[in-house]
């Protein structure tokens, strides 16, 4: 039987995207981009004025009250949430 991986030889396994190439996909341009390397970067204050007039889009935070010794699945949630509106043909941002 095959042992699961740990988290640490998950996260070694993983390919990462440069945050460049994302934020692209997203519409932000990379000179409203702070970066920190080629995996993370912030997003510059400077976008604001550039997206003034557009339409924004909805926010959806996932909360839980009373806390519980192994969470309330607000990771779980939030990340299937992220995937169904995805697989629906939305744009999603998860963070």
């Amino acid at each position: 039987m095959k042992s699961v991986p740990s988290d640490l030889e998950i996260a070694q396994a993983a390919k990462l995207k440069p945050i460049v190439e994302i934020a692209k996909k997203i519409g932000i341009k990379e000179d409203e981009l702070e970066l920190y390397g080629r995996y993370k970067a912030k997003i510059s204050l400077s976008i604001l004025e550039r997206l003034k007039d557009k339409t924004f889009g909805k926010y959806i935070d996932v909360t839980a009250i009373t806390p519980t010794p192994l969470g309330e699945g607000k990771t779980v949630t939030t990340i299937g949430l992220s995937l169904g509106l995805h697989n629906l043909g939305k744009k999603v941002i998860t963070t």
